[in-house]
């Protein structure tokens, strides 16, 4: 993996007051599609690079966190808002991606077992055995001089050549990226609104029709999720991970990305709710009135929401449609983990 000079391309430009958020127009005119890429293939660059950060923050050691490998995501797709596909190593920019997330995430992770894992999650296609693109460990002799079988032979020794080599390209790639993002590395995660936006959507359920309760009352008069509430959130936490491997965290905030998620995981869980215009009115006027700047500039619609569930589908779906392809080195994350059987029914 090496790294290539980032010039700052002719990329689309975002609302100042809304950084790192586009239109979908903006979407079509990414450098990469103006360097004559096209849609379908900068899709599948972007999932399998998304698919790669995973993968490394599953097998690296200590495991990266979920908050961690998310966030690399999003710096990925942020960077390649300004930079090419074509021109660029996507698998370098998004390994460190993933680096810098570990940092700004507060798990941070020595770059050697970024290398390492890279070293041995590469695998030939057609025989699946590992192809240690930066080298094996050296061996080893006993006293008596027999050849002794290098144990986890993925972590070469840090004075070598493969290992020299890709350091110094994550560590230049770093600090192109941090300039690419404007040294902005906050991030607003969906699930940190879920757990009020449950509470709202609780009191919209149809009482003469739901039985069921997403929250319930402590003593104390503390509401806290029931666990039919715990499920609901679950699966929308694993639909808000899974988008991340799309463009919808540069179309849309945290908060219309959390109401997408727990309205396409309701729906697959057949809870009785008002129609979706009544309840995203009613959700728009209460973070209105909050005292909470996230809150009271937060613009929820009801197409927004709609079309967040349906990209999800659409994510779905395709990732149903296609062959699940052979693990490269462990078990990584498997897109579309988040959708039964019967989340077809659309997001409206």
């Amino acid at each position: 993996m090496q790294a290539a000079g980032m010039g700052v391309a002719d990329a689309p430009m975002a609302d100042a007051s809304k950084p790192w958020l586009f239109s979908k127009e903006q979407l079509t005119a990414t450098p990469s599609r103006q360097d004559g890429m096209e849609e379908a293939k900068e899709r599948a660059v972007r999932k399998s690079v998304c698919k790669l950060i995973a993968e490394v923050g599953q097998q690296i050691r200590p495991k990266a966190s979920v908050t961690a490998v998310n966030s690399g995501r999003v710096f990925f797709h942020r960077v390649f808002m300004v930079q090419s596909l074509e021109k660029q190593n996507p698998k370098l920019v998004g390994v460190t991606c993933l680096f810098l997330a570990c940092k700004s995430e507060e798990c941070p992770r020595h770059v050697k077992h970024f290398i390492w894992t890279l070293n041995m999650l590469d695998v030939d296609t057609g025989t699946g055995q590992r192809i240690f693109p930066f080298g094996k460990k050296k061996e080893e002799k006993a006293a008596d001089g027999t050849v002794l079988v290098a144990k986890r032979p993925w972590e070469i020794n840090e004075d070598s050549e493969g290992f020299q080599t890709c350091r110094d390209n994550i560590l230049q790639c770093e600090r192109i990226c941090l300039h690419v993002l404007g040294f902005e590395l906050n991030v607003e995660h969906p699930v940190v609104h879920m757990p009020r936006f449950i509470r709202f959507l609780d009191r919209c359920r149809r009482e003469d029709k739901e039985p069921r309760r997403l929250t319930v009352t402590e003593d104390g008069g503390e509401q806290t999720m029931s666990p039919f509430g715990n499920e609901v959130f679950m699966m929308a936490t694993a639909m808000a991970n899974d988008s991340t491997s799309t463009t919808l965290c540069l179309q849309y905030e945290g908060g219309v990305l959390a109401a997408g998620c727990l309205n396409l995981a309701l729906k697959t869980k057949k809870f009785q709710i008002s129609k979706i215009s009544k309840w995203v009115e009613k959700l728009a006027v209460e973070c209105h009135k909050d005292t909470e700047p996230v809150y009271a500039k937060m613009m929820l619609s009801e197409d927004d929401i709609k079309d967040v569930c349906s990209q999800l589908l659409d994510l779905y779906d395709e990732a149903h449609a296609q062959p699940q392809p052979q693990q490269r080195g462990g078990e990584g994350e498997k897109e579309g983990d988040a959708k039964p059987a019967d989340a077809q029914g659309g997001g409206g």
